[in-house]
């Protein structure tokens, strides 16, 4: 297993670890409510710009383990992130890869995560449509989320130079 895999591992695991920690101190309905598995896909996704098969394929799997670990549905998570891993792709064609950008993308991911997750719930009745819900849930995970890949930026950077991980190569 290269040295990439095993950072891409490792902030994935404690990217779950510290979602599933934090959730149990911190309300869900708060202004802290964490997407950080989620924000880790972005985070990972410059270690296999030129491996997007990989890429997906973390994606997916991380989804499948969100779904086994936090959720009560086996496959919804994994699609989904797959979903989201491709728009990460394409928004980092146009969007250049620093620290403020990734913040932006990690805005739209989490804009994009709640509008198809809050469909679905609609869509199986599980929710009554209502746009200030909606409007609610984007900015309660904001802040937290937010916090989090700017962190998780910076150590992905940092980690990329001490183990001469060049993002991108």
């Amino acid at each position: 297993m290269s040295r990439k895999s095993v950072i891409i591992i490792c902030l994935l695991l404690f990217s779950f670890l510290f979602e599933g920690i934090f959730s149990n101190f911190i309300s869900t309905y708060s202004i802290l409510s964490p997407l950080f598995v989620l924000m880790s896909l972005i985070a990972i996704y410059p270690f296999l710009i030129n491996d997007k098969i990989s890429y997906y394929k973390y994606c997916f799997v991380t989804g499948i383990l969100y779904d086994l670990i936090y959720m009560d549905t086996i496959i919804v998570h994994g699609f989904l992130f797959l979903i989201i891993g491709y728009l990460i792709t394409k928004i980092n064609l146009i969007i250049a890869n620093n620290h403020i950008n990734v913040m932006v993308i990690a805005l739209i991911i989490i804009i994009i995560y709640r509008l198809i997750m809050y469909a679905l719930l609609i869509l199986t009745g599980n929710v009554i449509p209502n746009i200030w819900n909606f409007i609610e849930s984007i900015y309660l995970s904001l802040l937290a989320n937010i916090i989090y890949i700017f962190v998780l930026n910076i150590i992905t950077d940092k980690l990329s130079l001490k183990f001469k991980l060049h993002k991108g190569n």
